[in-house]
């Protein structure tokens, strides 16, 4: 009987345990939010947020929602031709997407390269688990691929 209820509990269906993304890239990330039909800034800077309004990264019990609004303030700079060189103060709602069990994160002080979306009622910034909108703690070589790609309008990513 053990080996039955053995046999029957290796048969039955599993759900996937990964979820497959690509890895962002800043220079992607430039192409498809300057070719998006919303407007959207490019930012550098510190976002501030209350992380215990933020669904948990992974988690199966309770699902998490899949959308989840978290209030954050963003300070920095936004991206010009002539480099992150306009300052950017403004509060930002995170949309804190989750994926099934996997949910997208950020912490509160980061230092952040941000794609921002201008609505007419403020600005957004999506938070999902594959990324592309938000990197935390971005490299120098990041903010000039950015900054070149600004310039040239040329960026495509791999």
């Amino acid at each position: 009987m053990r080996m039955l209820l053995l046999a029957l509990c290796l048969a039955a269906p599993v759900p996937a345990s990964a979820l497959s993304c690509l890895v962002p890239e800043v220079e992607r990330s430039f192409a498809t939010y300057d070719a998006a039909e919303e407007n959207y800034i490019v930012v550098h800077g510190r976002l501030t947020l209350d992380r215990k309004a933020m669904p948990e990264g992974m988690t199966t019990s309770p699902p998490p929602p899949e959308m989840t609004l978290v209030p954050g303030h963003l300070s920095g700079s936004s991206l010009t031709g002539d480099g992150f060189s306009l300052p950017f103060e403004q509060d930002v709602t995170l949309e804190v997407a989750c994926i099934g069990p996997w949910c997208g994160g950020v912490g509160n002080g980061e230092d952040v390269l941000a794609f921002v979306r201008k609505d007419a009622d403020g600005y957004a910034l999506s938070v999902n688990p594959c990324g592309g909108a938000l990197f935390e703690t971005p490299k120098l070589e990041m903010l000039k691929q950015v900054e070149a790609c600004m310039v040239s309008r040329d960026c495509k990513g791999d």
